[in-house]
């Protein structure tokens, strides 16, 4: 992985990659700025999915591409 950065989160060291990928082109947002979205809001956005079961709704080429459902967490999933 040619840009992997890795970082550490709640004691975990994770492994991020393709950080300037577009994910929606018309507001031309990146992988980087919707982590970072996230991991402003986890505090109040935890509290409230918590516990919930997950249906994740996949682009993995931007929104312009095409999608898939996850209904299961996938399996390198932290415990």
């Amino acid at each position: 992985m040619a840009d992997a950065t890795p970082v550490e989160v709640g004691g975990r060291r994770l492994t991020l990659s393709n950080l300037d990928k577009v994910l929606y082109p018309e507001a031309h947002t990146t992988k980087a700025e919707v982590i970072d979205y996230y991991a402003r809001i986890a505090p109040v956005m935890l509290a409230h999915t918590s516990g919930r079961c997950i249906t994740m709704r996949r682009y993995p080429n931007g929104v312009d591409g095409q999608s898939f459902f996850e209904k299961r967490c996938p399996q390198h999933r932290p415990e």
